[in-house]
């Protein structure tokens, strides 16, 4: 073991044999960035799907089960009508939120 050791410093202070180009750091964090933001864009799309189906089975489960409550909101004052709205306005404020996070902070730290 100790002779592999040897052979694993030795190869280790030697200066390799090429050499890298001169942009290859540039060229290495644009592409991870590049992955990054097709991973959020993912990230976005799935999010806003889940919130989406999550209201819908939320929905469809409230008029299944209790289909009284909905014909009570809309006799009252269409209540149905006012919950589809904050439910697309909470879906999309947490992916501004997601946005905002990812744009001001996670970026700043990946320097």
């Amino acid at each position: 073991m100790n002779e592999i050791e040897k052979m694993i410093d030795q190869a280790l202070k030697t200066e390799p044999s090429f050499q890298l180009r001169k942009d290859f750091k540039d060229r290495v964090v644009s592409m991870i960035r590049r992955k990054e933001k097709a991973s959020q864009r993912r990230l976005y799309f799935w999010m806003s799907l889940g919130t989406l189906v999550i209201f819908g089975f939320g929905y469809a489960a409230i008029s299944y089960f209790m289909p009284s409550l909905f014909q009570s909101l809309r006799g009252a004052s269409d209540g149905v009508s006012q919950l589809v709205p904050l439910a697309v306005l909470i879906g999309v404020i947490l992916t501004v939120i997601q946005f905002l996070d990812k744009r001001l902070v996670k970026d700043k730290m990946m320097i």
